[in-house]
């Protein structure tokens, strides 16, 4: 695919020699132009002849001036048919053009929707890979098992807005100050705002430069607190904010501990090296694979990532090449990597070499005839770029993708072998307790991406129809004679006809020569899909099952606690009450005596460990709120002795 900038007025898309079909219809161009110029000085001189031969031969007789001066009339002067024929092969050409764009598009769609089914497969099972008991001590805590905080004012906010910075922003927008300036130069020294809010022309301005999805050299640090200390954490969070320190490992720290120490380990994140930081190793470019932790991701996601990406490798390679003997490599994807050049022009020079040999000249000569996508230059190009497979490709998968016999058998191989992987596994356990029909869904996407691998193959496989295409060429040929007769009828200056005949032929030809260029989206280089570059993409998507939990879903009783035993500005101590209203004693009492211990301590168990920092004033509150506590619930077991009492007391009596 050819990547290209649009410049000013287009001017950057002339000079550019390697997949332009101006080029190849520049030689019909100026055949025609040399006919013409051939058919306008012959048919002047004969004209000059003619008529000279005309008036000294016969001047005396006017009658036959005026024959030979028609018959000479007639002769030439009949560009009528000409347009129409022209006219026709345009509307033929047109069409051939109009359904090669169609076949492009529909190409790209169809890869882009057999990688996304795939993709949908491979997740769903990695998903409900996480909810498999063995991953229990790891899971983070659930909703459903806390659903009485939301009686209280706890929020899931990640954010909020310092008040103060934001009237300084909107005193710069307001006067008319650049922002950016104001920015790095007033607010330097300040901490600037968390989040956007509404109805501030500076807030995406605000919102772009703060936080940014691609890792930059501004904006690779996630946050500017030292390591260790999570107390400015809670404080920009407010108290009433449900969240507990991230946990960067994604919790799998908390199933993997050092054999000799007993430290957690993980798996894309060195715990050991940032205990406390909310901050991501720049230098780790290898993201969600690497073993920086000091452990590797869990076998069934690697094996998983591995044969999904032999799948679409597998598909992507039939689909360059479908011929059993000539070479289509695989290779060995290496994470974090740089992406593959989508413009075959920007590959490193050993590429090019070993793509297209060392005779550039002899390349753009063949290029310039058509010669160029020929079985062994297409095989040459295919095996300078392999596609690259997560994990690399097994001497026996190999094997077995050799033996099965034409490129729909081996594409199908592949996808039995996820398909039974994923079927072994659930039938073991790996799944969790996911219902059957919820896991029938990966076969359900993993048969649809192969639905759209056999519309891709269609287009691939089934050619534009031959008499059509048989049809498009002669008549390029018809017209390249032809439109010299046309315009040198209809142009009387040689400069202006040759310039109409060399754009009209050119623009025609340039057409045929496009629609030969898209008409197979997945062969012709450079005009054809990267798909190169595509499977990196999918590469790097499979290495995302990684991760682990989402690393703000960690909280525990811990961050309960902490907003219950807040103190307010006024120093008075804010109680179970503000955060849990309308709640009698006695009932608060009876929910506190009845209070399952066992769940506590299950949920506790499957959170991440939290260390905070609580003042003394914080401390004695709690204090007093335990002792006020357990006064209430005294009071109330004996009064509730006091009521049985007197109960068994009215019985004797009566009796």
């Amino acid at each position: 695919m050819i990547e290209y900038s649009r410049g000013p007025f287009g001017l950057s898309l002339l000079f550019r020699w390697n997949g332009s079909a101006l080029i190849k219809a520049f030689i019909p161009g100026l055949f025609s132009v040399s006919l013409y110029l051939t058919l306008y000085y012959s048919l002047l001189d004969y004209a000059k002849e003619y008529y000279h031969t005309l008036f000294a031969e016969d001047a005396t007789s006017p009658e036959a001036v005026e024959d030979k001066e028609k018959t000479l009339v007639d002769y030439l002067n009949h560009p009528y048919a000409i347009g129409v024929l022209i006219a026709s092969t345009s509307l033929l050409i047109t069409f051939r053009a109009n359904y090669g764009y169609q076949r492009y598009w529909e190409g790209a769609s169809a890869v882009h929707s057999m990688m996304s089914k795939f993709m949908d497969a491979t997740v769903h099972a990695g998903v409900f890979h996480l909810q498999s008991e063995k991953f229990k001590p790891m899971r983070p805590p659930t909703f459903f098992e806390w659903e009485e905080l939301n009686g209280g004012t706890l929020t899931r906010d990640r954010e909020r807005v310092d008040e103060r910075v934001d009237r300084l922003w909107s005193k710069a927008d307001s006067s008319g100050d650049d922002p950016d300036s104001f920015r790095e130069d007033a607010v330097r020294s300040r901490p600037r705002p968390q989040s956007c809010q509404i109805g501030h022309s500076a807030s995406l301005r605000r919102r772009r430069f703060r936080k940014s999805i691609n890792q930059t050299a501004s904006t690779r640090t996630i946050r500017t607190e030292e390591p260790g200390s999570y107390d400015n954490y809670f404080s920009d969070l407010g108290s009433n904010h449900l969240l507990g320190p991230p946990r960067l490992d994604g919790g799998w720290g908390l199933i993997h501990p050092d054999e000799r120490t007993g430290r957690p380990t993980a798996t894309h994140y060195d715990i050991a090296k940032f205990p406390n930081a909310s901050q991501i190793d720049p230098n780790n470019l290898e993201g969600f694979a690497s073993t920086r932790g000091g452990r590797t991701p869990s076998l069934f996601l690697q094996e998983l990532a591995h044969l999904s990406s032999l799948l679409c490798a597998v598909a992507m390679t039939t689909l360059r090449n479908d011929l059993d003997d000539v070479e289509s490599p695989l290779g060995t994807y290496v994470p974090g990597q740089p992406w593959p050049e989508c413009d075959p022009m920007k590959l490193p020079k050993e590429v090019k070499r070993a793509a297209y040999g060392k005779r550039r000249n002899m390349r753009n000569l063949h290029y310039l005839l058509g010669m160029d996508q020929t079985k062994s230059a297409r095989t040459a190009y295919n095996a300078a770029r392999p596609l690259l497979v997560l994990g690399g490709v097994s001497d026996n998968e190999i094997a077995f993708l050799q033996r099965a016999r034409g490129p729909y058998a081996k594409t199908q191989l592949c996808w039995a072998w996820i398909s039974e992987f994923v079927i072994r596994e659930q039938l073991a356990g790996s799944m969790g307790n996911v219902g059957p029909p919820i896991v029938s869904r990966i076969i359900q996407f993993l048969s649809d991406g192969m639905k759209y691998y056999n519309d891709a193959r269609k287009i691939m496989w089934v050619p534009f129809p031959f008499p059509h295409a048989q049809l498009c060429a002669f008549f390029i040929f018809v017209v390249a004679v032809c439109i010299p007769f046309l315009m040198n009828q209809y142009a009387n200056q040689v400069w202006l006809g040759s310039t109409l005949t060399f754009l009209v032929v050119t623009c025609l030809a340039g057409l045929h020569e496009v629609a030969r260029e898209l008409e197979n989206p997945f062969r012709n280089a450079p005009n054809d899909i990267p798909l190169c570059t595509m499977m990196a993409f999918y590469n790097e998507a499979l290495i995302t099952m990684f991760a682990g939990f989402h690393p703000d879903s960690y909280w525990d009783e811990a961050d309960v606690l902490k907003p219950v035993v807040a103190v307010e500005e006024n120093g008075s101590a804010v109680g179970m009450d503000d955060f849990f209203p309308s709640v009698s004693e006695d009932n608060h009492a009876s929910q506190t005596m009845s209070y399952d211990d066992e769940k506590k301590d299950d949920v506790i168990s499957n959170s991440a460990p939290l260390t905070l920092s609580i003042d003394d004033e914080s401390l004695m509150a709690l204090r007093e709120m335990i002792e006020l506590q357990a006064v209430k619930i005294k009071e109330l077991q004996d009064r509730m002795r006091s009521k049985e009492q007197h109960s068994s007391y009215s019985i004797e009596v009566s009796t």
